[in-house]
């Protein structure tokens, strides 16, 4: 039942999150995600309900707006004495978005240059965890994520994260650097992946972290879930403890729901 699920998730590193958090994308320029949100101070209020209802772990993105999404939650979030308090920021590098296209550039060389632009837009100067956001096809995940390594050796993010991967790029990535979380799409909307569903078993063996994208079983480029919200949020967290859910919206009332998901 709902209420016997674990609450929380603990990262190998002794951080702990909620196991429901939000996936900010949304607040961004429509269509496409892409510029400012129109509403900006309905997505401050927003995020600081997110933060009052015990949501603590955001995810963002720099390709979102690009950019934009990241100041919305520095804006909302850090408080007076330039930091996020008890928040957990996730965001992802080595896309690049423009009004009309989508690429991707996941070079060592671009990973620490778009962890830099991030650190700058969230305000910060360290970043919770940090995504390889989707691998180029060229360069080797091993590659992004040693020059993630590097950054994180250099006190500018606290965990590694890779998105978009199967289980042979996250086994080369493991290779190089310890990994925290795995972001993939998954949703009881969508037709079952055998190998998926056994890589989140694998991964819940290794301690590693998976969240997956399109929880709600929408289009990444369109609002509106799919599925009934509550229902499919419940079954993925009872799917395997390792499973945080970052379920997005722009309004408050969904927002309120989703949260208690795990009350229902």
């Amino acid at each position: 039942m709902a209420h016997d699920l674990n609450t929380t998730f603990t990262f190998p590193n002794g951080r702990t999150v909620n196991r429901i958090g939000y996936g900010a994308m949304r607040l961004t320029g429509q269509p496409r995600n892409f510029g400012a949100y129109a509403d900006w101070q309905g997505g401050i209020d927003l995020l600081r309900r997110a933060r009052d209802l015990g949501v603590n772990h955001i995810d963002t993105a720099r390709a979102y707006g690009p950019h934009e999404n990241e100041r919305l939650i520095a804006d909302a979030l850090v408080g007076d004495d330039g930091r996020y308090g008890g928040m957990f920021i996730a965001s992802k590098g080595g896309v690049e978005k423009s009004a009309t296209s989508i690429s991707r550039d996941t070079t060592a060389d671009t990973m620490k240059r778009h962890l830099e632009d991030s650190l700058a837009s969230l305000r910060t100067d360290k970043i919770d965890l940090y995504y390889v956001h989707s691998p180029d096809g060229i360069t080797p995940i091993s590659e992004s994520v040693a020059a993630l390594e590097d950054m994180r050796q250099a006190g500018r993010i606290d965990m590694i994260g890779v998105s978009n991967v199967s289980r042979a790029q996250v086994e080369e990535a493991l290779k190089v650097a310890p990994v925290a979380a795995v972001q993939n799409r998954f949703s009881p909307a969508d037709a079952r992946d055998g190998a998926l569903e056994e890589m989140i078993d694998w991964l819940n063996d290794q301690g590693i972290a998976f969240v997956p994208h399109g929880p709600l079983g929408a289009n990444p480029m369109k609002q509106g879930a799919t599925v009934d919200p509550g229902e499919a949020l419940r079954t993925l967290l009872a799917r395997s403890p390792n499973i945080l859910v970052i379920p997005g919206t722009t309004t408050l009332t969904h927002l309120e729901d989703n949260a208690a998901a795990l009350a229902a």
